[in-house]
């Protein structure tokens, strides 16, 4: 019995492994784009349904206002439970909005140029971690691909969502990372009637070059 609960701990900690191979990048250790945008779209199917959910509340209200005597409203929320946290751990939270950021680092090739790429993997690594400890615990950071990172806010109001993104920019340019001074791009979206992730992120990364082209270090927001 010992030996055959041995096997299924060694076999479930493989599991761990696999799953942590499939979700998360290897050198950064935040979410891949698949790991993103897999529980992304999970967040973003809950905010829909939340944002389903209020509009027939308040539908439903207006009937009753009109008509009385009618049923009492049903309580609506939608809630989720994320399958996936840095601390593996499960938590259920309701999410009401959402806000993206797609950040990119200015002038990247430069510092693989002149320092090399192992000091441009440090630089990754050290953004992810700065990134990381300066976002909420309920936000969700990915990496994009290459120099390139994804992020989205939960529960933020467009006004701190604004905020936190200009704490980004801000504070980057202000820290040291790896050793070096460098600055990132923001392009930040609040979504309103976009229908899928894909189009939300895609909308962000051509703000995100609208800040390089207006001279780097910014943050453009739709």
């Amino acid at each position: 019995m010992m030996k055959r609960e041995a096997q299924i701990s060694l076999l479930q900690k493989e599991i761990q492994k696999l799953k942590k191979l499939v979700y998360l990048d290897a050198l950064t250790n935040v979410y891949n784009r698949r790991g993103f945008l897999e529980l992304g779209r999970n967040y973003f199917e809950q905010s829909e349904k939340k944002g389903s959910a209020e509009r027939r509340k308040a539908g439903s209200y207006f009937e009753r206002s009109e008509k009385k005597g009618s049923a009492e409203r049903s309580e609506a929320g939608s809630y989720f439970q994320s399958f996936r946290e840095d601390t593996g751990k499960r938590r259920k939270n309701g999410i009401t909005s959402l806000a993206l950021i797609f950040l990119d680092i200015d002038d990247f090739k430069k510092i693989n140029d002149k320092y090399g790429h192992r000091r441009g993997d440090r630089v990754l690594k050290q953004l992810a971690k700065f990134l990381k400890l300066t976002l909420r615990k309920t936000d969700l950071l990915g990496r994009w691909g290459g120099e390139e990172f994804v992020i989205l806010l939960v529960n933020a109001s467009k006004a701190n969502a604004q905020k936190i993104a200009q704490k980004l920019c801000q504070l980057t340019a202000r820290t040291k990372i790896a050793g070096l001074h460098l600055t990132i791009s923001l392009g930040l979206i609040i979504p309103k009637k976009e229908k899928t992730l894909a189009i939300i992120i895609n909308k962000a990364d051509k703000l995100m070059y609208q800040a390089k082209k207006q001279g780097k270090d910014k943050v453009i927001t739709l």
